[in-house]
């Protein structure tokens, strides 16, 4: 949960956020570290709408990706 601008726990949240995202690239990479900069968004934006978005199973969804939690909506 964010708190109020200026608040601790929003610099908490995110830095939780920007962690998880470093970790899990490095991992799928095996390293954070880009060339260029235009390199470091095509991963990122690969990581968010590809693999974070479609791929990563999820806690909150059941440990179901997300692809497959929205299939459980259709008939």
């Amino acid at each position: 949960m964010f708190g109020r601008t200026g608040d601790a726990y929003d610099n908490a949240a995110m830095e939780t956020v920007w962690s998880t995202i470093k970790r899990e690239i490095a991992w799928m990479r095996g390293s954070i570290y880009f060339a260029t900069r235009d390199e470091a968004k095509l991963h990122l934006f690969e990581y968010i709408e590809v693999f974070y978005n479609r791929q990563r199973h999820q806690t909150r969804l059941g440990h179901r990706t997300p692809v497959e939690h929205a299939a459980g909506f259709t008939a």
